[in-house]
C-alpha cells in the first residue's frame, strides 16, 4: 500500500535553533488526547455532529496561485487546499447521503467508513474481472509516467493484472513473518541502533530512523548488507524519485538544457537530478536487487519483480514505517495526547500503534478507477467516523484492540482475495510494519542499558516537543532524541526521578503541573533553559532575567580543568611585600575593614568577562550592579506541585551539564559530566522528617546544635537546632523573615524531629500542623543562609583564608617555612577570594538577589560573622557545645573531625619544632612578628593570643583545618539546593520550595565550587601531585637537606594516618555504622588542600 505524499518531497532540512525551543501550550484537562491537528473536523463524513465552518479561508486562494502553473492546476490546488485546510473536505462533503459520494480531487470521495470497507473488500475481484482499473498513482495523488522506466511508465500499483500477480507473489513471500524477525526479533535490532547513536548522543528521528529503516529492509529481505553511508545515497535517490513523480518538469528541463546543468553543477544536482540520472541510478538499484532475489525467482520475471520491490523500498514501507516511527514517537513525547502517567508496555503497545496509525496515517487515500472515472477511498477520514469509533474519534485513547483488527482501514485491511490468487491490494507488510512500530516505541520508550560506575539509569529525551503539523508537513515536526546518562543518584531529588518512568521523564521538562494549574507556563519556560544538543554550547535561559543568566554563564565560564592549572601549582618565590590594591569589605557597625588582595589586570579579566558572557564588553555588570532587584516573579515561576519540583530537578542537572570533562581526582567531589559538584551523601526525599534528623545529626545542622534550655520547647525534647537568630534580620517586601529552632527528642539511639519554633509565625509548628512543611523549609534555609553568609563566607573565605594567604605573601620570605607550608594550602586563594567580594558582596551583586534582605541588613549579616569570630581550636569547639558527652561525642563533624584535627597538629608540631625549637625562636623570627599582625584581617588578628610557639601550632593547625575539614562542611551545600525543596537563601510566604529565579541562581553559586582543586591527600595525577616537594627547602641554601628528611617523615606519616582516618570514617558511614545519613566532609581522602568559591 502506498503512503500519501504531500508537498514536503525532498529531505527535511534540520530545524532552526528558535524552532527548537519552542514548545507546545498548556492543554486544558477536558482536551487531553485531542488532536489539534484536525481541528475538531472529522474531514468529511456527513455523520458528524460538528457544524462545518461556512466557508475555505479566503488567504487558501492566495496560498495555492501558484499551482496554476503545473500541468493539472485544477488538481493539485484541490489537493493543497485539503492538506492545508482540514475541514475542507467536510466542506466538499456537507449533505452527502450514505452510499454517495462527494466531489474531491477530479473524481468521487467515499468518506463514511462503511462506504470505504465495503469498496476495499470489492477491489480485488473486481479488478481481476476488469471491471476497475489501477493508474499511476500514490495515496491521492496522481503521479506521472516519466519518472519510472519503461514500458509501464507506471509504478507497481497500476500495472496489468498479471503483472500486478506477478509481484504480489513474491511480495508475500519475502513479506511473510515467518521469513522475518518477529516483534522480540525487532526490538533487538532497535536496541542495536539506539546503542550505535549512544556514541553520538543523539539523533534525528525521522532522518536517521529513515536510513536504519533502509539498512533493515535491504538485510532482512534481501540479505544484503547495507552501510550508513549506502543508506544515506538510498535515501537522497528515494527524495529525488518522489520529487520526480509528482513532477517533472525541472529534471526535464535539465535534460533539454544541458548548459544550464553544466553551469550550476553540483548546486542544481544536489537539489534536482536530471531524467537520466535518476533512470540510470534506479537501474543501478534494480539490478543489485535481482543479484539478490531468491533463487526460486523465474529469470523471466527477475526484472519485473526487482523493479517491485526496489518501489517498495522507495514508495510503501520504505516511506510509510519511518513516518509511522516517528508519528509514535512524537505521540509518546505529547503530555496533551498521552497523557501521565505514560506507560507503553507489552499489553498495550499493539493499541498504540494502531491508535497512531488510526489518528496519523501515513496511508491517506485508496483511488481506482471504474469507466473512466476516478473513485477516491478517503482511509483517514474512515479511521476518524464516529459512527465507527464513538465520540473519542478525534482523540488519542486506547481502544480494544479488537476494534482495531476489525474495522482499521489504514492498510486497505478489507481488500484482500483467496489465498493464492494474489490479487489482494491490501498492505502485505501490514505485520511487518505493525512489529517493527511496537518494537521501536518499547525499545526507546524503556531504560537503556548502563555499563558506566555506578550504573546510572539512561533514557533517550526529545530535545523539544514536536509540534502538531499537519499532513503536508508529516504530521509532526522532526526532532531529535538525546541520550541521558546523568541519573545515577548522585545528587538530591534524583532519586524522586529515579521511581518515574522514562517516558514521563523523558518529557518532564515540556509539561510541568498540567493537573494543578490552568496556566501552565512553566513548562514553556523552562523548557528553554535545556542545554544545547552539543551541551556545551551554552544554554538560553530566556525564561530567567539579566542576573540569573548572567551568573549562570560566570559560573561555567569559571571552570577549569584541574590540568590547566599545573603551572600556577608551583611555589611563589616573590619577594614580601604589600598588594598594590585591594578590594576594601566594610560592613560599617564599628568592624574594622577587611583588605582583599587586588591585581589591576584581575579586576578587569574578572569584569571584562562577565560583561563579555551577555554581549556587552562595555560593562553589562556595572549596570547589573547598578540596576533595581527583581523580586516580583510570576506565579507560574514558583514550583508547588510535585510534578514541578521533579522538573526542576531535571533542569537543574541539564542546565548544569557538561560533556567531555577531564577526569577529577580520585575522591575529588568534582565530575567530569557537571559542572555542579557531586553530593557526598544525597537525600532520597530531602523534606522527610528522617532526613531532618539526619541533617542535624549529619548534616549542617550539627553547627547550631545546643542543648534544650528553653521553657516554652522543654517539652518537646532536649536538644536544639537553632538558628533562630536570623530571625533578627529584616527582609525585603515579598518575602518572609527567616529564623526558627528544631526540637529533637532523644529515644535510645534515635532522635524524632517533634516541633519547630517558627519566629516569623510567632508559633512552634508540630508534625501535625498544616504549616508543618513550611516550618521546615524556613528552618533549612535558615541554616543555609547563615552558614553560606557568615561560616563559609565571612569566617572562611574573608577572614581565615584571606588572612593565610596575604599574610604569607606580604611578611615571609619564599624560603621561610610557614610561608611555604602555607602556601600549599592557599593556593589559587586570593583570585578565589576577589572573585567571591565581586560578585557576593556588592549591592545588587549575586548574594544580595538570591537573599531576601536589603543590602543594609546583608551588610549586618557579614558585620555580625566578623564581629562574632572567635578563634578556638577544634578541641575547644568540642568542648564548649553545650550538649551531653554521649552525644556531641558522636556528631560526626567532632569524632571525624577530632581525628583529622589530630593529624594536622601533630604534623604543625613537628614541622615547626623542625625550624623553631623554642619559644625565642618563634618570638625573634621579624618575618613571623609581621605575619601575625594579619592587617588585612583585622577581626582574625584581634581573635589570636600572644604570638608563641604554643599559638603558632594552634594557629597553624586550625588554619589548615579551616580551609580543608571546616571548609568542607560549610561550603559543600550541593546536598540540599539540586532540590527546589531542599534549601534556599529567602523564604516566601505560603512557599515550601524555591522559585524559578533562585533555584537557578542558588545553585550558579553552587556550580562555582564545582571546579576540581588539589585534594589534601594528593593522588599523584596530574595537576594533582604530591606537594611534599614544596616543602624542600634546601634548595634555596638558606635550610640543610636534614630538615627536609625529618619534614619528609612528618609528611609520610601524617598521609598514612589520613588514609587511615579514611578508612574509619567509612566504617561509621556504612550501613550498621550508627548514623543517620554518611558524612563524608571530614573524610582526609576528600579534602581539597585550600578554598574554592
Amino acid at each position: 500500500m502506498m503512503r500519501f505524499f504531500a508537498t514536503n518531497l525532498g529531505e527535511d532540512d534540520e530545524e532552526s535553533e528558535a524552532e527548537s525551543v519552542d514548545n507546545s501550550t498548556s492543554v486544558d484537562a477536558k482536551d487531553v488526547g485531542y488532536d489539534s491537528i484536525c481541528d475538531m473536523w472529522f474531514w468529511g463524513h456527513a455523520d458528524s455532529a460538528k457544524e462545518v465552518p461556512e466557508a475555505v479561508p479566503m488567504s487558501l486562494s492566495l496560498k495555492t496561485a501558484p499551482l496554476l502553473f503545473t500541468d493539472n492546476p485544477p488538481f493539485y490546488q484541490e489537493f493543497a487546499k485539503y492538506v492545508l485546510c482540514p475541514h475542507f473536505l467536510d466542506k466538499q462533503a456537507k449533505g452527502a447521503k450514505p452510499g454517495h459520494g462527494c466531489p474531491f480531487l477530479g473524481g468521487t470521495a467515499y468518506l463514511r467508513h462503511a462506504d470505504v470497507s465495503k469498496f476495499l473488500a470489492e477491489v480485488p475481484a473486481q479488478h481481476a474481472s476488469g471491471e476497475i482499473e489501477r493508474r499511476n498513482e500514490l495515496g491521492y495523488l496522481l503521479l506521472g509516467g516519466d519518472a519510472f522506466p519503461e514500458p509501464s511508465r507506471t509504478l507497481g500499483l497500476g500495472n496489468s493484472v498479471n503483472d500486478h500477480r506477478v509481484q504480489r507473489k513474491w511480495f508475500e513471500h519475502l513479506l511473510d513473518p515467518k521469513r522475518l524477525p518477529d516483534r522480540a526479533g525487532w526490538i533487538e535490532e532497535v536496541k542495536a541502533f539506539l546503542a550505535s547513536k549512544r556514541a553520538e548522543r543523539k539523533f534525528q528521528v525521522r532522518k536517521d530512523v529513515a536510513k536504519w529503516w533502509q539498512q533493515m529492509l535491504w538485510k532482512h529481505i534481501l540479505g544484503e548488507t547495507l552501510s550508513w553511508e549506502e543508506a544515506s545515497a538510498f535515501i537522497k535517490f528515494q527524495s529525488q524519485w518522489l520529487q520526480c513523480s509528482i513532477t517533472s518538469l525541472p529534471a526535464s528541463f535539465l535534460d533539454n538544457n544541458p548548459m544550464v546543468a553544466n553551469l550550476f553543477g553540483g548546486i542544481v544536482k544536489s537539489k534536482v537530478w536530471t531524467l537520466s540520472e535518476l533512470h540510470r541510478v534506479q537501474g543501478t538499484y534494480r539490478d543489485r536487487i535481482k543479484a539478490l532475489l531468491p533463487s526460486e525467482v523465474p529469470s523471466e520475471h527477475g526484472e519485473l519483480v526487482a523493479q517491485g520491490i526496489l518501489e517498495m523500498f522507495v514508495f510503501a514501507g520504505g516511506l510509510s514505517v519511518p513516518q509511522t516511527i516517528h508519528c509514535a514517537t512524537s505521540v509518546l513525547c505529547n503530555e496533551s495526547l498521552l497523557p501521565s502517567p505514560a506507560r507503553v508496555t507489552e499489553d498495550n503497545v499493539e493499541a498504540f500503534v494502531y491508535e497512531v496509525t488510526r489518528l496519523f496515517p501515513a496511508v491517506q487515500g485508496f483511488c481506482f478507477w471504474r469507466a473512466g472515472q476516478r473513485q477516491v477511498l478517503s482511509l483517514n477520514a474512515a479511521l476518524r467516523d464516529p459512527a465507527v469509533w464513538g465520540d473519542e474519534a478525534n482523540r488519542f485513547t486506547l481502544k480494544d484492540v479488537n476494534l482495531y483488527r476489525q474495522k482499521h482501514v489504514g492498510f486497505a485491511n478489507p481488500a484482500v482475495s483467496a489465498p493464492g490468487k494474489f490479487d489482494s491490494k491490501a498492505c502485505p507488510g501490514y505485520q511487518l510494519a505493525l512489529d517493527i512500530s511496537q518494537a521501536f516505541v518499547l525499545a526507546v520508550s524503556c531504560w537503556q542499558s548502563s555499563t558506566a560506575p555506578g550504573k546510572p539509569l539512561v533514557w533517550w529525551q526529545p530535545n523539544k516537543v514536536p509540534k502538531p503539523q499537519g499532513v503536508h508537513k508529516k504530521w509532526f515536526s522532526d526532532f531529535k532524541y538525546e541520550v541521558q546518562d546523568w541519573l545515577d543518584g548522585d545528587q538530591t531529588g534524583e532519586n524522586l526521578l529515579r521511581g518515574m518512568g522514562c517516558v514521563d521523564l523523558a518529557r518532564l521538562l515540556y509539561k510541568i503541573g498540567m493537573a494543578d494549574a490552568e496556566d501552565d507556563r512553566i513548562g514553556a519556560l523552562t523548557v528553554k533553559m535545556g542545554p544545547k544538543s552539543d551541551r556545551e554550547a551554552g544554554v538560553k535561559l530566556v525564561a530567567c532575567n539579566a542576573a540569573t543568566r548572567v551568573f549562570y554563564q560566570l559560573s561555567r565560564k569559571r571552570f577549569k580543568e584541574l590540568a590547566e592549572r599545573v603551572g600556577s601549582l608551583e611555589p611563589d618565590v616573590g619577594s614580601p611585600k604589600p598588594h598594590s590594591k585591594y578590594f576594601d569589605l566594610d560592613f560599617g557597625e564599628g568592624n574594622p575593614i577587611i583588605r582583599l588582595p587586588l591585581g589591576d589586570s584581575l579586576k578587569k579579566q574578572v569584569r571584562d568577562k562577565i560583561a563579555g558572557l551577555m554581549g556587552d564588553v562595555e560593562g553589562l555588570m556595572s549596570k547589573l550592579l547598578g540596576s533595581s532587584l527583581e523580586d516580583e516573579i510570576d506565579a507560574s515561576h514558583q514550583f508547588q506541585t510535585k510534578t514541578q519540583r521533579c522538573a526542576a530537578i531535571m533542569l537543574c542537572q541539564q542546565a548544569f551539564q557538561r560533556v567531555g570533562g577531564d577526569k577529577p581526582p580520585p575522591h575529588s567531589s568534582a565530575r567530569p559530566d557537571s559542572y555542579l559538584p557531586k553530593a557526598k551523601a544525597p537525600f532520597f526525599d530531602i523534606t522527610t522528617d528522617e532526613s531532618q534528623v539526619a541533617i542535624a545529626r549529619c548534616g549542617m545542622g550539627q553547627l547550631f546544635l545546643r542543648a534544650n534550655d528553653d521553657p516554652r520547647l522543654a517539652a518537646y525534647g532536649d536538644v536544639l537546632c537553632d538558628v533562630t537568630c536570623m530571625a533578627g534580620f529584616a527582609v525585603r517586601s515579598g518575602f518572609e523573615k527567616m529564623g526558627a529552632a528544631a526540637v529533637f527528642k532523644r529515644e535510645a539511639n534515635k532522635w524524632h524531629i517533634t516541633a519547630i519554633d517558627w519566629r516569623h509565625g510567632n508559633t512552634i509548628v508540630k508534625p501535625s500542623d498544616t504549616t508543618w512543611n513550611h516550618a521546615k523549609w524556613v528552618w533549612r534555609c535558615s541554616m543555609i543562609t547563615y552558614m553560606t553568609a557568615v561560616h563559609h563566607l565571612v569566617q572562611t573565605h574573608w577572614l581565615v583564608a584571606n588572612a593565610l594567604s596575604t599574610s604569607i605573601r606580604e611578611t615571609l620570605g619564599p624560603w621561610h617555612p610557614v610561608r611555604r607550608l602555607l602556601q600549599v594550602l592557599t593556593y589559587n586563594t586570593p583570585s578565589i577570594n576577589h572573585n567571591s567580594a565581586l560578585s557576593l558582596y556588592p549591592e545588587s551583586g549575586m548574594l544580595h538577589r538570591m537573599s531576601a534582605f536589603p543590602y543594609e541588613e546583608l551588610r549586618r549579616v557579614f558585620a555580625s560573622g566578623a564581629s562574632n569570630f572567635r578563634f578556638r581550636t577544634w578541641p575547644q569547639e568540642y568542648k564548649d557545645m553545650t550538649l551531653p558527652e554521649d552525644v556531641k561525642s558522636k556528631l560526626p563533624m567532632f569524632e571525624d573531625g577530632l581525628q583529622v584535627w589530630s593529624a594536622l597538629y601533630d604534623f604543625m608540631a613537628g614541622y615547626i619544632g623542625v625550624y623553631f625549637k623554642n619559644d625565642e625562636d618563634v618570638t625573634a623570627d621579624k618575618g613571623l612578628q609581621e605575619y601575625w599582625k594579619f592587617t588585612c584581617s583585622p577581626q582574625y588578628a584581634q581573635a589570636l593570643p600572644a604570638l608563641s610557639r604554643t599559638a603558632l601550632i594552634d594557629q597553624l593547625t586550625r588554619g589548615a583545618f579551616d580551609v580543608t575539614a571546616y571548609h568542607e562542611l560549610v561550603g559543600d551545600v550541593v546536598a540540599y539546593t539540586t532540590d527546589p525543596a531542599g534549601a534556599a537563601l529567602q523564604v516566601r510566604p505560603g512557599a515550601d520550595m524555591a522559585d524559578l529565579q533562585e533555584f537557578l541562581q542558588v545553585n550558579s553559586l553552587v556550580a562555582g565550587t564545582g571546579t576540581p582543586m588539589p585534594m589534601f591527600v594528593p593522588s599523584g595525577e596530574k595537576g594533582d601531585e604530591d606537594w611534599l616537594c614544596q616543602l624542600d627547602l634546601s634548595k634555596g641554601g638558606v635550610h640543610s637537606p636534614k630538615h627536609f628528611e625529618e619534614v619528609s617523615s612528618l609528611y609520610r606519616t601524617m598521609m598514612d594516618r589520613m588514609r587511615e582516618i579514611s578508612q574509619d570514617v567509612r566504617r561509621r558511614n556504612a550501613p550498621g555504622g550508627g548514623r543517620e545519613m554518611p558524612f563524608g566532609q571530614m573524610d582526609p581522602l576528600n579534602l581539597e588542600r585550600s578554598v574554592s568559591l
